[in-house]
């Protein structure tokens, strides 16, 4: 079975930083008292690899028994998977594509600079 553990959306405006403007997780195959920890973690994956990652770049990265899937698209507009190692990574880039054309669909590109207070997006 394939797992698919965290999706994340930032707007990286600059070099030195990325914005979280939405997420989800799906954290129950973790046991109750992992999950906290668990969550911070692929938060914290997620920032470092979309502000590490330059515009229009797409890379997968291996951490322990997960793959990171990023994209950067040229509007600065980010996405972070978090995956099992055998989420198939064709399929990973082209959601993260079509979650990214979603959420430049919904929000205008001038509230991406804007700090989210709602961390819920009913798509992802």
């Amino acid at each position: 079975m394939v797992r698919l553990y965290a999706i994340s959306v930032f707007y990286k405006p600059d070099l030195s930083k990325a914005i979280e403007k939405k997420a989800a997780y799906e954290l129950s195959s973790f046991g109750f008292f992992n999950r906290s920890s668990v969550r911070e973690f692929m938060a914290f994956t997620s920032e470092v690899l979309a502000q590490r990652t330059s515009t229009g770049e797409r890379r997968t990265v291996k951490e322990q028994e997960y793959r990171c899937h990023v994209y950067v698209r040229s509007d600065c507009l980010a996405c972070v998977v978090i995956a099992d190692s055998d989420y198939p990574p064709r399929v990973v880039f082209t959601l993260m594509s079509k979650v990214l054309e979603m959420f430049s669909s919904d929000f205008p590109q001038s509230s991406w600079s804007q700090k989210s207070s709602d961390l819920s997006y009913p798509p992802l």
